[in-house]
Order: structure tokens, then sequence, then C-alpha cells
């Protein structure tokens, strides 16, 4: 199809050049009968032209059609050497002015067709310009004008095979030359094209690479606007590069030095990259932590035009520094639990032992027994408390089995549904069906039962408790199994002040609650090597999601 195309471009191009040459030696030789002489009959030589004029307009239409055939290219070249014959006929034969003319269709033989077939035009050439000439020598064509009285037969003879003989030389000489152009020509141009098709193929190779690596990259004008941005940007920025081309610096990134000071210390310091934290503006407003390397974006002449920054999105090493911390910080509150509830039990046992020595010897009646059923029954619930905190700070050493996670969810649910109010409705989700796990089953049951019971305290007036047990495959080269538990709620949720320290030991905001459940909870999920996160979903109320890898120790 190219090569159609290009061909019909060639042969439109041949028509004009026909018609423009046309055109040049009609104004020529119209000027100079005007206003000089002319050694031949104007008239036949307008016929002559007004002939070119008809095929250039006849060739154009036609071309529509068959301008992408070489043959009708080779066809236009031998109606042009005849136009050429008969121009040279009506202006003079043997002395015409114009018998260099067939050099035109030999060029153009070379350049429209093909090379090589420049020969064969310069062949026919040749034979249609001996021709006429024999033609005019023998009379059988009668000279016109001037020259048409013969002077001297011998002479007239010489001259004629002199002529012959000379534009045979021209015409080869100039196929040859025409031919060796072109074949240079077309291999330029064929390396050009490969060249071209090279250099498009390292653009999209390039293309592909900075639109696939994982970082972020963004470049930057030299006044801090955006200019372009690969898919990570857009994936972590939530924007498309529509959206993102022209914004400024400061809406892309905050927390970040401005831009004029990062362009001066770019520009002015050394061409290491220069690297600082910052945030990323998603397009729903929210933000990511993002750790940026900028560099200047330099020319291949080594200009400097803007900025190049490649950034990691950091959430995922925020939420491990959080809970390296938070790991610590319940190391250490729970070597403090462990030391003050040895410290504390003893006493509350002597306490209480001697409350009902003295309850049984004096048998106090009316308020003095109820003060002393509440210092046995606030006892009772500090040495609860203690014993939480004991669990809390002296994990057990897990003792994990295959069990059916379904069936203990089951016998939990229905545990919970005793004491949950009848507003409360519970709903069990097993996507897969039976789901087992290698996990240690009472550390598992009490994590479940703080969760639920969790769940149902968020909800006082009633609600929806959700639970959720399925397998979830990890992307990756190990593609681990997981156990995923979900408990969800439809209370009025977690407050974002509250998150961060949903999981911290004695955090609690409930008037009687301890603040070790959850603590608990998210100690058995490390034990197990697994993972807990809490979502809040934005229709309300709050979504803890248990990961628990499904391997046999």
């Amino acid at each position: 199809m190219a090569l159609r195309t290009e061909t019909q471009n060639a042969v439109r191009w041949l028509i004009i050049m026909r018609a423009g040459l046309t055109t040049l030696l009609l104004v020529s030789a119209g000027g100079v009968y005007l206003w000089g002489y002319l050694p031949f009959g104007f008239g036949l030589f307008a016929a002559v032209v007004g002939a070119s004029y008809g095929l250039s307009v006849v060739s154009w239409v036609a071309a529509r059609w068959l301008g992408g055939s070489p043959r009708f290219a080779e066809v236009q070249i031998y109606l042009d050497i005849l136009l050429e014959t008969g121009l040279i006929y009506v202006t003079g034969g043997t002395f015409s002015l114009f018998a260099f003319i067939y050099l035109f269709s030999i060029l153009a033989t070379s350049i429209v067709v093909a090379p090589r077939r420049s020969f064969v035009t310069a062949t026919v050439s040749i034979l249609a310009h001996g021709f006429l000439l024999d033609l005019q020598f023998y009379r059988v064509l009668p000279p016109i004008g001037e020259f048409a009285a013969r002077q001297d037969v011998v002479a007239e003879g010489s001259f004629t095979i002199l002529l012959i003989s000379a534009n045979a030389c021209a015409s080869f000489t100039v196929a040859y030359l025409a031919t060796y152009l072109a074949e240079q020509l077309r291999q330029v141009r064929w390396q050009a094209r490969r060249t071209e098709a090279s250099l498009a193929e390292l653009q999209v190779l390039h293309e592909d690479i900075v639109q696939s690596v994982s970082s972020g990259l963004v470049t930057f004008d030299r006044e801090g606007r955006v200019l372009t941005a690969n898919r990570t940007v857009e994936a972590l920025g939530g924007r498309p590069q529509e959206q993102l081309r022209h914004q400024l610096w400061d809406r892309i990134f905050l927390q970040a030095p401005p831009f004029p000071q990062l362009w001066r210390t770019l520009y002015e310091g050394t061409r290491l990259p220069y690297r600082f934290p910052a945030t990323l503006v998603r397009g729903d407003g929210t933000t990511i932590p993002i750790g940026v390397s900028a560099s200047v974006l330099r020319r291949g002449s080594g200009e400097p035009v803007g900025v190049i920054c490649s950034f990691q999105d950091l959430s995922d090493i925020k939420r491990m520094e959080t809970q390296m911390r938070h790991a610590d910080r319940l190391a250490a509150i729970g070597r403090l639990a462990a030391g003050l509830a040895h410290e504390i039990r003893n006493p509350i046992a002597a306490i209480r032992g001697s409350i009902e020595v003295l309850r049984q010897n004096l048998e106090p009646q009316g308020a003095d027994r109820r003060l002393m059923d509440i210092v046995l029954r606030e006892s009772d619930r500090l040495d609860g408390t203690i014993a939480e905190f004991l669990e809390f700070s002296r994990p057990r050493r897990l003792q994990p089995a295959l069990i059916d996670v379904t069936q203990m969810i089951d016998e939990v649910l229905l545990l919970l549904g005793q004491q949950a109010g009848s507003g409360v409705r519970i709903l069990k989700e097993y996507p897969d069906g039976t789901v087992k796990a290698y996990v240690d089953p009472a550390q598992l049951r009490q994590a479940l039962w703080n969760l639920c019971r969790n769940a149902l305290d968020a909800m006082p007036q009633g609600g929806g408790l959700r639970v959720v047990a399925r397998l979830a495959p990890v992307p990756g080269p190990e593609h681990r199994p997981l156990v995923e538990i979900v408990v969800e709620d439809s209370g009025p949720g977690i407050s974002p002040e509250h998150l961060p320290h949903v999981f911290e030991p004695f955090y609690t905001t409930k008037p009687d609650g301890t603040g070790l459940g959850l603590a608990i909870v998210h100690r058995i999920i490390q034990e197990h090597e697994g993972e807990i996160r809490i979502e809040t979903p934005a229709a309300g109320g709050a979504r803890f999601v248990v990961l628990l890898p499904n391997v046999e120790p």
C-alpha cells in the first residue's frame, strides 16, 4: 500500500513537471514570437503544447485509479517521448534546438519507474530521434519552416548521422548517471527509513521502559509545571496524565522543598540526585508518603530544561515502622505488666481471703454484708484483669493443629448469640466452604472471641455482625496460601485519632474496659506470623481483617 501511494505521488509529480516544462517552453517561444523572430512556425508549436496540456489533464484524472501502477508511469514516459519527438519535428527536425529534451524523460524514468529502466527509455529516445531524422532526410516527412530547402545532401546526411550519434552518447551517458544517482538515492532513502524505524523502535522501547518501572517518574519544566508522568504516577496519584500535565509542583508534592529552592540546589550544586521525603497529593484529596529523588533534566546537548523526579510509595515502610514501634511498646508494657501483676496479685489474694474469713466469723448483716460483697466482687474483677495481664505478658507456646476455622467461628458465634441482644443480626459467609488451617486452637478461639465481643460492645443499640472466612492467595513468587477472617460490625466505627492506638495495651474508650482485648488479639496473630489490619468502610462501622499463613509447621 505504501509503495502504491509512493508511485502514485511520483506519477502526479511527473504530470506536474510536464505541465511546468510545457508552460516554460510556451512562455519562452511566445515571447520570442511576439518581440523577436522564430525560425519555425508558431502554430504547429502551439498544437504540440496543447497536446501536452491535454495529455496532462487526462493523465491527472486517470492517475486517481491507475496512478499506483508502474505500467501507468511507463506509459506516461513513452507518451512524453512521443510529444518530445513531435516538438523536435515542428521546431526544425534535424536542425531543432530541442534535441536535448529527451534527457528529461530519461531522468524521469530513473526516478519514477526504476533506475535501470532509464536505459530502455534512452534506447527508445534514440530510436525515435533517429527514425524522425531519417524520415526527414529521405523526405518521407517534409521539413518544416526555413529548414525545408536542402543545401547539400552529403553535408545534411553527415550532420544527421553526427546528430544521432551525439544524441545516443548523451542519452546513454545520462541514463548511466541517472541510474547510478537513483540507486544511491534509493539506498540513502532505505538507510534513512531503516534508521527512522530503529529510532521509532528505540523510542517505543524507551517509552515502555519508562511506563513499566515500578517507581513513579515525573518531569517538570523550569517553572515547576508537570511535563510528563508514567503509569505509576497515574496509579499512585489517582489521576490520568492529562490532569497531571501542567500542574504546579506544590499541587503534586506537599511537605517538599519549594521548587525555586530545589532548582537552585540542583542547578548550582553537584550532579548527584537530591533526595527528600514528601507527600503525594492524590486526585481524591488524600495523600500518601513518598521518598523522592530529584535530578536536573537535560537535553542531549547538556542544556538543563527542568527537573526529573523518581519516587516510591513509602506507605508499607511507614506501616512497618509503626508496627515496629508498636511492638517495642508492647514488649516494654508487657514486661511492666508481668512485674506489676505478680506484685499486686498476692496482696489481693490476702485481702480476699481475709474478707471471706471475717464474713464467715462475724456473719455481718445489712450494709456491712453488702460492703463485704462489693469488696469480694471487685477483688474477683481485679484478679481477672491481672489474669489478662499475665496472659498478655506471658504468652503460651503455640501448639498448632489442623482445625476447621468455619466450625470454630460457628461455636464462638453460638456462644455470643446467647449474650447478644435481639437487635443484633449475625451473618456468616464462607465463600470457599470449609476452611482449614494450621493454628493453635485455643489461641485462635481467644482471638475470635475478643474480636466478636468487641464488635458486639460497639453496637449497644443493635446492628449487624458479619464474619467471613475464606482462602486468599498472596501474589508473589511463593504464592503462600492464606486464611482470611473478616469481622465487621455496623457500629459507629473508629475515629481517625483512635486508629493508631487500637492495639496498644490498656488503651480503651469503654468505661469498664481494660484495653487488653484487642492487644491480646494482635499478639496472638503476630505469634502465628499473621497480619491484622483495621478498615473503615464508607457505610460506617469497623472491619477487622485477619490474615493467617495456612502452612503446616
